[in-house]
This record gives structure tokens, C-alpha cells and sequence, in this order.
């Protein structure tokens, strides 16, 4: 009998949820339900609150910092006479607004429920208690760094995609074990059958210029058209931004080129649909872009050098640091740092892959996929991280200071007592 699966997330960072959806229903051994935000809450408050996420997001970032905050749904319980934490109670004291949410936990009674939002991880927990629901709840964090509004003790498992975030958890009392180090969830990258440079004219770019594609992500606009003001007068570059369809930049950038004295470079191409993303990273020989995880892990899991411009929040702030601090990034956040970026990527091209090879790698959904069938047949979900065993040589050094295997040579029937064999885990794991 096959289990099912629950996928609870938000519209406006749908990225993982997507692609996990898409791996399960591909399976066939899970029935996959997935629903999001304006399903499972009140349309007028969530409609209010996307929109002002969008607008702080785009003019006023500090106060996005709270507007992120503002859904999350951990409510203070109330206590019994003897100061211990009172049960839930079913029929809904706290907020009208969860009621849609409770019947669809009830409806579906899922054996998996993962939660890709702060909110949806405590109405999970509460939904649970509530009803007497048997599913196993699981976060899923794709930010490369910790939101604290995601902490719950009562989940079951929590996937991250940095050993970093693992330890955040660790501080606030979350059980080691319970948490999954995975590559980042995200759709197969589709197999280009054209060459580079029939794309080329496809965005029509009849040059021979190096490609830079610029994305704010959804919502970014602002500094995107900051960044691309920077870059704006250079002629040693093709330009393709993409815009979201927000045709506000390419009409400031427009003006722009209007002012007395001013030249705008003639190479920028700006595009509307963000479908076409994958085409642009094709071409690309650099992405400027906002520090957004799931875009940035894209970017550099192609090995593409990524430039990061200014960050709209506390989350993008906290990702954009653990990119530039790790090496993984450059940061691009004015003219004078984009301009030394440019420079820097090219000479640092060669060592810079190696290095971002060994951390972003592998298919995060399947990873979840793994875990996930792993703890429905009883066994340990770490060991599913484990993807090979590798036979490595010991190596010393010989009397010319060469490297060999010891006694290889000496005593071959001992040759291999020194092959120590290691097991290899998927990035993030120990």
C-alpha cells in the first residue's frame, strides 16, 4: 500500500518544494499531494502579506526583516494547574485562519508531511497534536544559513543543505540525528540539444563578447537595475537580464542611456520570462545575481562564477555571507567591488571550480527521496547519504621523497594490506 506524501509551501519561494514534488510523483511509491500557501490559508491575508513581502522586499528591506516573521505561527500555549503545556484543542482556539489548514492535515492524514516554510512546519505540529494525526513532520530549510523561526522540537527530521545550519540546529537542542545534511533540491538541469552558439542568436547575440546574465531573483528589481547601472558604460561584455517580466528596469535603464554624456553599452538584452533561465546559464560565462539560495546554488552547481549583489533581507544577507566568506562568490554589492569582481573571476577560474566542486554537487530531491523510503522501512536515514565506497591508497613517501603504496613492491602478497577503504557521503554529510 503505498504511503502518502505531503508538500506544504509558499508561492513565493516554490523552487525545492517543486522539484521534491516532482521526484515522489516520478517514483510511483508514494501518492504525492502538494499544496500552497493560497490553498491552505485565507486568500485576502495571504494576498496581503505577499504583497507586502514584494514591496518591502523591493523599496523598504528593513522592514522585510519583519515582514518574514510576521507568518509564523508558533502560538504561546496556554498552562494547566500544574504550569505544564495544555493540549491543543480541536476545535481551533488560536486563529480562524488555520481552520483550512486543519482540514486538509485531516483530510489527507499524510505518513510524510514536509514543510518548506516556518509557517507551514508549526501548523503542522499543532495540526498533529490536535487531531491525533500519525505523520511524520520534516523542515526543509534551503537558505545556506539558519532562520530561527524554523525551530520546532516536536518535527521529526529536518533536511539542510549546510553543514552550518546543521550546527545552528544543534545549539538550539535539536537532536543531531534528526537532521539530514542534502544537496539542495532542485529540478534536473534540461539537456541542451543546440549548440552555444545557435542560443547565442536565439537571444539574439551576433558577437563573439563573453556573456553576463544578471537575475534579482523574483522580486529584486531594485538591485538589479543598481548593478546594472554599474556595469551600464562596459563594452566588453554581452548583458542578458532577466527580468521577471518587471519592465520597469529595462525603462530606467532606457532613461539612462538618455542623459547628457552618458554611454550605455548597446550589448544588454533584457528578458521576460524566467523560464528562460536555463538557456541563459547554457551561454554564460558569469551570473551577477541576488543572494538567493536556490538561484545561487544553480548557478554554481553548473560551475558558473557568481558575482552576489546587495542583499534585501537578513536571510539573503546571511547567504550572501556564507558564499563570499566560503569562497564560493564575489562580492558585487557596489560598482567598485562589481568592477574587481569582474576582474578577479577569470583569474581565479581554475582553482575556483575544483574548490566549488567538492560542496555543490549531487540531486538534493533525490537525497530526500532516499531519506525518506529509508525511515518508512525502519532503517537510518544518515546511511542513505552514503553513496559509495571508495578503495584509497595510503600513501608514504619513499627515500627519493616519492609517494607509493607501502610494500607494494617489497611484498606483494601484502600489497593490498594497506588499501584502507572509506565511505564517501553526499556533500554536507561527515
Amino acid at each position: 500500500m503505498k504511503k502518502t506524501v505531503l508538500i506544504v509551501y509558499s508561492q513565493l519561494y516554490d523552487t525545492s518544494a517543486l522539484a521534491l514534488k516532482e521526484i515522489f510523483e516520478n517514483d510511483n511509491g508514494f501518492d504525492v499531494v502538494s499544496v500552497f500557501d493560497k490553498q491552505y490559508d485565507n486568500f485576502k491575508l495571504i494576498s496581503l502579506y505577499n504583497g507586502m513581502y514584494k514591496f518591502t522586499y523591493r523599496y523598504m528591506p528593513t522592514f522585510n526583516n519583519i515582514v518574514i516573521n510576521l507568518p509564523t505561527a508558533e502560538v504561546t500555549r496556554k498552562k494547566d494547574s500544574e504550569g505544564n503545556d495544555a493540549p491543543y484543542k480541536a476545535n481551533s482556539e488560536t486563529f480562524q485562519r488555520w481552520r483550512k489548514f486543519d482540514n486538509i492535515s485531516m483530510r489527507f492524514d499524510a505518513d510524510y508531511v514536509i514543510c518548506a516554510t516556518p509557517y507551514a512546519v508549526h501548523k503542522a505540529v499543532v495540526a498533529r497534536e490536535k487531531y491525533n494525526l500519525k505523520g511524520k513532520i520534516f523542515a526543509l530549510i534551503t537558505d545556506y544559513a539558519l532562520q530561527n523561526n524554523f525551530i520546532s522540537h516536536d518535527v521529526d527530521g529536518y533536511f539542510v543543505i549546510t553543514q552550518k545550519c546543521k550546527k545552528a540546529l544543534i545549539d538550539k537542542g535539536i537532536d543531531e540525528n534528526i537532521i539530514y545534511v542534502v544537496s539542495m533540491p532542485l529540478k534536473q538541469p534540461l539537456q541542451m540539444k543546440r549548440s552555444k552558439e545557435d542560443v547565442r542568436k536565439q537571444f539574439n547575440i551576433r558577437n563573439e563578447l563573453p556573456i553576463i546574465t544578471m537575475v534579482g531573483g523574483r522580486y529584486g528589481s531594485k538591485y538589479l537595475y543598481s548593478a546594472l547601472e554599474s556595469v551600464s558604460e562596459n563594452k566588453d561584455y554581452n548583458f542578458i537580464v532577466i527580468d521577471g517580466g518587471n519592465s520597469s528596469i529595462e525603462k530606467k535603464f532606457k532613461k539612462l542611456g538618455k542623459k547628457d554624456g552618458m554611454y550605455v553599452s548597446n550589448n544588454v538584452y533584457f528578458v521576460k520570462s524566467g523560464n528562460e533561465m536555463e538557456r541563459a546559464y547554457y551561454i554564460s560565462d558569469c551570473v551577477i545575481s541576488a543572494p538567493t539560495s536556490a538561484i545561487t546554488y544553480e548557478v554554481l552547481m553548473r560551475k558558473i562564477p557568481l558575482l552576489l549583489i546587495d542583499s534585501a533581507n537578513n536571510v539573503e544577507t546571511k547567504n550572501s555571507k556564507f558564499l563570499v566568506a566560503g569562497g564560493y562568490a564575489y562580492s558585487a554589492i557596489n560598482k567598485e567591488r562589481l568592477t574587481i569582481a569582474l576582474e578577479k573571476y577569470k583569474k581565479d577560474r581554475k582553482e575556483w571550480k575544483w574548490h566549488c566542486d567538492k560542496q555543490f554537487k549531487g540531486n538534493g530531491a533525490e537525497q530526500v527521496l532516499a531519506c525518506i523510503k529509508a525511515i518508512d522501512k525502519g532503517e537510518d536515514p544518515q546511511e542513505c547519504l552514503v553513496i559509495k565506497e571508495v578503495v584509497e591508497e595510503e600513501l608514504v613517501k619513499d627515500a627519493n621523497n616519492n609517494q607509493v603504496v607501502p610494500n607494494a613492491v617489497s611484498d606483494p602478497a601484502n600489497a593490498n594490506a594497506n588499501i584502507v577503504k572509506k565511505k564517501r557521503r553526499w556533500f554536507g554529510s561527515k
